[in-house]
C-alpha cells in the first residue's frame, strides 16, 4: 500500500497534491458518506490516465480480484444509471475521490477511495491495517428493459445469499429471526461516522443447525473477501476472537423477491448490513463496519494521545 500510494503521489503536481494530501488526523479521515455528493481528495475527472491507473493500482492493493472488480463495476455503473435518469451530470464514473492522510509507510497513516456508492477506507497502524467502514451499493440492483445491459444484477449475489438464508431456516427460527415486517428505508449505521451495536434481536448462532451455521459463516466470508487475504484473515481471526457463538442474524420485511428486505450479521465487534427498500426494492446498499476499529481508532487513538 505505501508503494503505490507514494507512486500515486509521485505523479501529481503542486496544485493536486494540496487536493488529495492531508494530516494523518485530519478530521477528513474520518468522513464517510456513500450518496453522490462533492468530497475531500483528487476527483479521477481531474486526473491523467497515468494518474487513474496509480489511483487503482492502490485500490487493489487493499481489494480481492473480486472485490476490486465489483468495487470497479459500481464505478461503471453511474453510466447506466445515467441513461435511466436521461443524462443526469451528477452520475459520473468519473466522480470518486482518492484521499492521502499522513506519510505513507510510517505509521499512522491511511487513505480513502470514495464516491456514490463506493466507500474503501483503509488505515494502516503498527497493528496492521483496518479495512472499516467498507460500503458497496448499486442503483439498480437489477438493470430495468430498455436500458443498457438489462437485466444485470449488480451485486446481486449479496442478495441471494441473505434470502437463501433466512428461507433455510425453520418456522420457528424465523420467528425469532425476522425481526420486523417492513424493513427500514436505510441500513440501521448509515453514514454515521462512529458506531455502536444494534439491536441484538435475531436467531443466535447456537440456535442454528451445523449446516445453517456453516450456511452463516459462508456469508460472512463472502463480505470479508471484499479484501485481500491479508486483510480479510485479520478480520476473521478478530471475529473468531470473539466468539462465533455470540454472531446473531436478523431479517426484517418480507421474504418474497421483489419486496423490501434487510439483513444483518451481528458480533460483538462488528456489524454486516445489507438493505434493499429504495426505488421499488431496486436499489442495495451494504456495508462492513468495526464498532472499536472503525478508521483504526482503537491504535490510531492511542498514538495520538501518546504523542500529543
Amino acid at each position: 500500500m505505501a508503494v503505490a500510494a507514494a507512486e500515486f503521489i509521485g505523479t501529481l503536481d503542486d496544485a493536486q497534491r494540496e487536493q488529495a494530501l492531508y494530516p494523518a488526523d485530519s478530521p477528513e479521515r474520518v468522513n464517510f458518506h456513500f450518496v453522490p455528493m462533492e468530497r475531500g481528495g483528487l476527483v479521477f475527472k481531474s486526473m491523467s490516465e497515468r494518474q487513474r491507473t496509480a489511483a487503482l493500482k492502490l485500490l487493489r492493493t487493499a481489494l480481492s480480484t473480486s472485490g476490486a472488480a465489483t468495487a470497479e463495476a459500481i464505478m461503471q455503473h453511474e453510466l447506466i444509471l445515467r441513461a435511466i435518469e436521461n443524462g443526469a451530470p451528477h452520475r459520473d464514473p468519473e466522480l470518486y475521490y482518492v484521499a492521502i492522510f499522513g506519510q505513507p509507510g510510517t505509521t499512522p497513516w491511511g487513505w480513502r477511495f470514495e464516491g456514490h456508492h463506493l466507500s474503501v477506507n483503509q488505515t494502516i497502524t503498527d497493528a496492521g491495517v483496518s479495512g472499516t467502514p467498507l460500503f458497496y451499493g448499486a442503483n439498480p440492483a437489477k438493470v430495468p428493459a430498455g436500458q443498457p445491459r438489462a437485466g444485470y444484477r449488480l451485486m446481486g449475489d449479496v442478495e441471494d445469499i441473505g434470502r437463501d438464508f433466512v428461507l433455510s431456516l425453520t418456522e420457528q427460527q424465523r420467528g425469532m429471526a425476522i425481526i420486523a415486517d417492513r424493513a427500514n428505508r436505510e441500513i440501521e449505521t448509515a453514514q454515521e461516522s462512529r458506531v455502536s451495536p444494534l439491536d441484538p434481536k435475531g436467531l443466535k448462532y447456537p440456535d442454528m443447525t451445523e449446516d445453517q451455521q456453516a450456511h452463516l459463516r459462508a456469508i460472512v466470508d463472502y463480505y470479508l473477501h471484499r479484501h485481500r487475504n491479508e486483510i480479510s484473515s485479520a478480520q476473521l481471526a478478530r471475529i473468531e476472537e470473539h466468539g462465533m457463538d455470540n454472531l446473531v442474524f436478523a431479517w426484517a420485511g418480507p421474504t418474497d423477491v421483489g419486496a423490501g428486505h434487510y439483513y444483518r450479521i451481528q458480533g460483538p465487534t462488528f456489524v454486516i448490513e445489507y438493505g434493499n427498500t429504495q426505488n421499488q426494492a431496486n436499489h442495495h446498499h451494504t456495508v462492513f463496519r468495526d464498532f472499536e476499529n472503525d478508521f483504526g481508532r482503537d491504535v490510531f487513538g492511542d498514538h495520538y494521545r501518546e504523542q500529543h
